[in-house]
């Protein structure tokens, strides 16, 4: 047995070999030591041919998808080798192959994968200075592919791979850029697995993948064909199972979605959060009300590459509003997609051989909730829904199929049985009849023998002899030839008829036929669904695009959103726009709304000065994820908006260190600002936080300027820039697509309280002393704080004559942050007044000047 195991897991050197032995999977040696350390198992021996034991570990077959499961989610690879032969009836060592092979990338078990997550696969090839990327989710059947110079891959090739995040890559023709993904893979997507692919020159892959395609579709994709090939051949041959499920084949196509990098995904916490990479504070969160898990995978998608088509863009805001402006409709959709499960995956364990008897039941039951979808969608308006209805089938052959073969409520599992529907097999009946009736039956058989022979018997049974006829010696007449003589005994005579005989062979045998029929039968049930698969894999994508325009409508109608306008003037104006995820989590305080205005004329680049916890950020953010939510095709929190689509976003912000690479924060934050002046074009939205302050005060200030000219010299994209060096304000005197915001601060003293309003003009100061003594840092601290920085401020006004403010922009500053009592004196009607209440304003102003100079 010990060299059929090593025979064996020479074929999987890779992967953790479960080696089946009677009713456990059994693992020995290295793949021992390593299954107990990660799963907790008792490490044990056995004798394995050398002085010393054999290192072993094992698992119950029954419940091995638990244990396979997480040891597939920590990056390993695991082959299961299966007994081929019934152990009863096999001469010598029983017969074991390998079945299939699990990895991170190619599991379907139940629950392996987060419902509304994808789990993709990728390929990688670079040939002749071009660079492919494909990649797979097997457990949906879709398949996505792009090409790219090698020279450019690093930029574009982890942008996908950012946004993707595979758990298992594997590889062909490994040269120096690939090199460099593979870097890439293990510094950020360390979970993943990466594998070596053994190509064969003998194999034409791309005919391979030409296979599995609509001829349309794959004529696209010729230049990522053979990548594509590689990666189904080496997922078909680690499933040893038909995949042909996998036949939705699109490109990742730039020039119809926003493209998001990874740094802008994270900083604008679209899908993960900053602080965890969880989904709660993220815009997925607050806009996902999908009743599918199919519908929130696919919104996730949306959301990560929204459109930049204005006519795709106007298609789901249709839809959208058609949904959001009829209740009744929006309350019967939720109960029709309510009722329908995530039967896209369900459709991929059954082509693979995989699927249980509780997936077929919720099969049935979201194929029994269809036609009240479709009922809804027939009183639809929009366009999109009347195309997305058509594309919607009930597929009543597969709905007949499991009402006529399938219990409502059957086994767990279809190895215990009580899963096929009564009347489906009329052999499956008889054999449950007999089970069920034996006792009845034999006595019905007792009487018919009787009145037949008119001998007077009866049937007994012992574990012996089975079921006989007994006739005693004083009844014996004439015995008819179809008795046949069993057992001898002193007073009577046993016999066994065909008919008893037969009887005993199916009672005896019963359970085991049931449980053999049962799994023919629903191995049948499987295998007729097949044909079904491409119509119904259209019908789960359709209602999961239905499920997400039903999602946008209630996220619009919950936190009464406001459909955005769209312009190609290269203009966005937003009105009392809102933080979506702030104002979903603010609960003290109700969120200040702020307008925006960006264009090529006269606010191509928004200087935003103020001091730290004041709003900058949260204002930039919130300009870049209301955009993004446009294109998504989603309603806006905003009083009105008109919003050009941009073709990229991309932010700056925030520190952050790279230690795995030995990058500083400042490294890392000038490799982000080149990566965007790089990319960017006229077309894309920037987001630029505190560019700069990683390093000295005149360096950080030099590059921030230099920044901003270039940006208007040689990109001219509309942009956000916010930062502490209010010198910079002079900007907007020698250019005006330039224009100075700031975020208002009402100050008392030393004293601040921030309005979160941005309005029009620059900050004088950056008022980083009034925020730490917001932190509560020390007294004596500020206190001589104020003294250097009064010292540093008298010495240093020579310093930077070229990028100081000009003389003329200190009222505009002054303006913005006005002393209270001003503010009182310029708005109380002082011929209103009596006497009496003059004294008592006069009296207040007084005190509110004390508090002011720190007197009181």
């Amino acid at each position: 047995m010990m060299k059929q195991y090593l025979e064996v897991k020479e074929q999987c050197r890779d992967a953790i070999l479960f080696f089946r032995l009677g009713d456990f999977y059994e693992m020995f040696f290295d793949d021992a030591l390593t299954a107990s350390r990660e799963l907790d198992l008792t490490l044990t021996g056995r004798a394995g041919g050398d002085k010393e034991r054999v290192p072993m570990c094992g698992v119950p077959f029954h419940s091995a998808d638990g244990y396979i499961e997480r040891l597939v989610h920590k990056g390993y690879k695991v082959a299961i080798c299966e007994q081929m032969e019934d152990p009863k009836l096999a001469k010598g060592i029983v017969k074991r192959k390998i079945i299939k092979v699990i990895t991170p990338g190619t599991i379907t078990l139940e629950n392996a994968v987060a419902s509304k997550n994808n789990n993709y696969i990728g390929c990688l090839c670079e040939k002749e200075d071009v660079m492919a990327i494909a990649l797979m989710d097997v457990t949906t059947g879709e398949c996505v592919w792009s090409v790219c110079a090698a020279s450019v891959s690093e930029d574009t090739i982890l942008d996908i791979l950012s946004v993707y995040e595979p758990s298992e890559m594997i590889y062909s023709r490994k040269g120096d850029h690939i090199n460099s993904v593979m870097a890439y893979l293990r510094n950020r997507i360390s979970q993943c697995t990466v594998t070596a692919f053994d190509e064969q020159t003998d194999v034409d892959y791309e005919e391979k993948a030409s296979e599995y395609f609509q001829q349309t579709d794959f004529a696209a994709a010729r230049q990522a064909g053979m990548c594509i090939g590689i990666l189904l051949t080496y997922v078909r041959e680690v499933m040893q199972s038909d995949i042909s499920h996998i036949n939705s084949l699109e490109p990742i196509d730039n020039g119809r979605r926003l493209v998001m990098d990874a740094s802008s995904l994270r900083h604008l916490e679209i899908t993960q959060n900053v602080r965890n990479g969880g989904r709660k504070g993220t815009l997925l969160d607050v806009l996902d009300k999908t009743n599918t898990a199919m519908g929130g995978r696919l919104l996730r998608k949306w959301l990560e590459a929204p459109l930049v088509r204005i006519s795709d863009i106007i298609l789901r805001q249709d839809a959208v509003e058609d949904i959001l402006s009829h209740e009744i409709m929006r309350q019967d959709m939720h109960d029709a997609l309510d009722g329908i499960y995530d039967f896209e995956r369900i459709l991929t364990r059954i082509e693979t051989g995989t699927a249980s008897p509780k997936d077929m039941v919720a099969l049935r039951e979201s194929l029994a909730s269809i036609p009240q979808l479709k009922t809804v969608l027939d009183g639809g308006a929009a366009e999109l829904l009347k195309r997305l209805n058509s594309r919607v089938s009930t597929h009543p052959e597969v709905y007949d199929i499991l009402c006529q073969g399938i219990k409502d409520d059957p086994g767990v599992v279809i190895r215990n049985g009580g899963v096929i529907r009564d009347g489906f097999s009329a052999e499956l009946d008889e054999i449950r009849s007999i089970s069920a009736n034996s006792h009845a039956y034999l006595q019905n058989l007792e009487e018919r023998e009787k009145e037949k022979t008119g001998i007077k018997l009866k049937i007994g049974y012992t574990k012996v002899f089975g079921y006989y006829f007994e006739i005693s010696h004083a009844n014996t007449k004439a015995i008819p030839d179809y008795y046949v003589r069993k057992q001898t005994l002193v007073n009577a005579e046993r016999y066994i008829t065909p008919e008893l005989k037969e009887f005993e062979v199916k009672v005896l045998t019963a359970q085991d036929q049931m449980l053999v029929l049962e799994y023919k039968l629903f191995a049948q049930i499987r295998q007729q669904i097949q044909a079904y698969i491409p119509a119904m894999q259209e019908t789960a994508r359709s209602i999961a695009r239905v499920d997400c325009l039903y999602s946008l409508a209630c996220a619009a109608h919950d936190n009464r959103y406001i459909r955005p306008g769209l312009n190609k003037d290269t203009v966005i104006s937003i009105k009392e726009g809102r933080h979506p995820i702030i104002e979903r989590y603010l609960k003290d305080e109700l969120f200040v709304p702020n307008d925006v205005t960006l264009d090529h004329n006269d606010h191509e680049v928004l200087v935003i000065t103020g001091p730290n916890m004041a709003g900058k950020s949260t204002y930039m953010r919130q300009v870049a994820v209301l955009v993004l939510m446009a294109q998504a095709g989603s309603f806006i929190p905003a009083r009105e908006a008109s919003i050009c689509p941009v073709d990229r976003i991309f932010t700056r912000i925030g520190a952050s260190d790279d230690i795995l690479t030995g990058q500083s924060t400042f490294m890392m934050e000038m490799r982000e600002v080149s990566y965007i002046l790089k990319h960017a074009t006229s077309h894309s939205l920037l987001i630029l936080d505190e560019i700069g302050r990683g390093t000295s005060t005149f360096d950080g200030m030099s590059i921030a300027r230099a920044v901003i000219e270039y940006c208007l010299k040689h990109i001219h994209a509309l942009t956000l820039f916010a930062t502490h060096y209010h010198e910079l304000i002079a900007m907007a005197d020698d250019s005006q697509k330039i224009k100075n915001y700031t975020v208002a601060v009402k100050e008392r003293g030393k004293n601040i309280k921030f309005l979160r309003r941005i309005v029009p003009g620059g900050a004088d100061r950056s008022y980083g002393l009034h925020v730490a003594r917001l932190a509560g840092l020390p007294d004596g601290l500020l206190k001589r704080a104020d003294v250097i920085l009064a010292d540093l401020e008298a010495h240093g006004n020579a310093a930077v004559p070229a990028i100081r403010p000009a003389a003329a922009a200190a009222p505009v500053a002054d303006s913005l942050f006005v002393s209270p009592v001003l503010d009182k004196l310029l708005h109380v009607d002082v011929t209103s007044l009596t006497p009496i209440e003059a004294i008592s304003f006069l009296y207040s102003l007084q005190n509110e000047a004390k508090e002011g100079s720190g007197m009181k």
